[in-house]
């Protein structure tokens, strides 16, 4: 497998990745998109290594495939400001990398989500043509049942959190809110702004892009698609419900679901529910079931090599 340094120019920022290229001719060509955050080509950010494209990369390249991982805009060795992009941006971004991979090879398209990338790979899609999805953690729930979904999780793990370091979190949320409450301080303020970005708790917030998302009908989106779909669930998640992807498999007669027990949203085996288990599993590496699903739909989509 041969790794080689690949730009494109997008929305007037310059955008770096990684083309990895198999022994021989490539089957397949694989692009990568990232979930929500500032994130690198591996989906890494500070403080949260996930190594999981390069981690993917290096199985599909066994199998003859070609990817695509790349930093995200302002992330990186990327240009371009991370908190002003909004979906619109990170879309034409996908789009740019989809004209680079033709510009590489001859190979079938295939484009692989994780989470928000779910999404954006799926906009992408209508409007270039690609052989097929791989939504990894998809999700159709809107935006804003979204984000209190995620925060009635994190509110149950502060609520369950023994001895002292619970009693003084439950305390801390007495005073400056419990998730749920916080979570719909911010969508209040997200949908009351018109600004790039604004501050909440000292934070600075991608505000336009989190606008988007809020706004965003993913459902609609999703159960429109009729590529060629492997849909890669993880039961433990709690970011993006595992029933979403039941909801996308209904209805899409070429889509296959698989259901991974045990898997987090970060990809890892959980060993405890929510995100309590979070700090445990960013020591450990992805769950090898995960690039194996990947790799394995993906053979079974293409001509042999």
């Amino acid at each position: 497998m041969i790794e080689e340094t690949v730009t494109v120019t997008s929305s007037r920022a310059r955008l770096e990745g990684t083309w990895v290229r198999p022994d021989g001719v490539a089957r397949g060509m694989v692009l990568f998109i990232h979930g929500s955050g500032p994130l690198d080509r591996n989906e890494n950010a500070k403080g949260a290594p996930l190594n999981a494209f390069n981690t993917i990369a290096t199985a599909l390249a066994a199998k003859g495939i070609a990817s695509i991982r790349y930093d995200k805009r302002g992330c990186g060795a990327s240009t371009g400001t991370y908190l002003e992009a909004g979906q619109a941006e990170l879309t034409d971004d996908v789009c740019a990398w989809i004209a680079k991979a033709r510009t590489l090879s001859a190979a079938p398209i295939y484009l692989c989500g994780h989470s928000e990338g779910t999404a954006l790979a799926a906009m992408a899609a209508e409007r270039e043509p690609v052989a097929g999805l791989i939504l990894v953690c998809p999700y159709v729930t809107p935006g804003d049942d979204l984000l209190r979904w995620q925060a009635s999780h994190a509110e149950a793990m502060v609520q369950s959190m023994p001895g002292l370091k619970g009693r003084i979190a439950r305390a801390v949320g007495r005073v400056v809110g419990t998730p749920l409450q916080m979570q719909q301080r911010l969508i209040d303020k997200a949908r009351a702004s018109t600004t790039g970005t604004f501050r909440l708790m000292g934070q600075k917030v991608p505000a336009r892009w989190l606008r988007d998302f809020l706004d965003a009908d993913v459902r609609s989106l999703q159960l429109r698609q009729t590529l060629p779909t492997l849909l890669l669930v993880a039961a433990e998640d709690v970011q993006c419900p595992p029933a979403d992807g039941a909801a996308i498999a209904a209805a899409n007669p070429n889509a296959e679901l698989l259901v991974l027990d045990g898997l987090s949203h970060l990809l890892r085996r959980s060993e405890a529910p929510g995100f309590a288990d979070y700090p445990r599993q960013l020591k450990t590496g992805m769950d090898s079931r995960v690039p194996e699903a990947v790799a394995g739909w993906l053979d079974r989509q293409l001509p042999p090599g």
